[in-house]
Formats: structure tokens, sequence, C-alpha cells
């Protein structure tokens, strides 16, 4: 009875690279095209240069109000009204766990913008209920 055949060194595994490297080219595209999605939804404005607070960790920021320079308000690449901002953050809080009073919505001005409309979009904010509201701003070079 013989278990081992004569000769072993004839009996080499194969081993097939193409799936592997198939799967690397589609997620090496998969990054690169949405990354250059998310660099086009974002709305280009000119931030007000303050050094404002360094925050190191990522937070969902729910509801991104982009208040530019000739009074336009524009959420998710959509022009809303004043009083459409209550409802679209109604509609936010519905979808945060813990509701309104964890919603953390992002405003983002143009440096140019009329403070009246800032101020007016901040007080449709207060008055849905939202209890903290973050600004962004562009560091102040050093």
């Amino acid at each position: 009875m013989r278990f081992f055949p004569r000769n072993s060194s004839s009996r080499a595994a194969v081993v097939d690279m193409t799936p592997l490297i198939d799967i690397v080219f589609q997620l090496l595209i998969f990054f690169l095209v949405t990354g250059q999605a998310a660099q086009q939804a974002r709305t280009e404005l000119a931030l007000p240069k303050e050094p404002g607070r360094e925050v190191n960790t990522t937070e969902q920021a729910g509801v991104v109000l982009n208040v530019l320079a000739d009074g336009s308000i524009i959420v998710n690449e959509n022009a809303v009204s004043l009083e459409r901002v209550g409802e679209l953050v109604a509609e936010a809080a519905a979808q945060t766990e813990g509701g309104v009073t964890k919603l953390r919505p992002l405003v983002r001005a143009d440096r140019g913008a009329r403070t009246d409309v800032l101020n007016s979009v901040l007080e449709r904010l207060s008055q849905a209920g939202v209890v903290a509201v973050r600004v962004a701003t562009e560091g102040a070079s050093k």
C-alpha cells in the first residue's frame, strides 16, 4: 500500500490571483468615484476666518444649512425658503436617535452673507427645538 506519490514535486498548488486583482480594482474605482461625488456635493463658500474650536472627532450633522452671499439657503443642493427650515429640522430629527434635542445641525454661512438671514436661520432652528448648532469657520492663518 502506497500513500505517497513517487514524484511529489510535480504536484504544486496553483493560486489564481485574477479574482483578487479584480476585486481590488473594483474597490479602487468605487472609492475614487464616491470621493469625487462627495467633493462635488459640497457647496463652495468663503467661510469666515476664525480660529474656532478644533474638533478631532467626526460627528454626523444631520442637516447642513448653507447660507450664500446672496441670502439664499441651500440644503442638500436644493434652495429652500426660510419657512421650510423648520420642516427640514423636523424630518432630520425623526431620523436621529434622541430626537430634536440630540440634533446638532451644521450652519455654513458665506463670509459675505447678510447677518439678518443668518440670524433668521438660527432663530428658526431654535424655534424648531434645536438646542445646539455648529457654525463652520475657516481656520485663521497663523
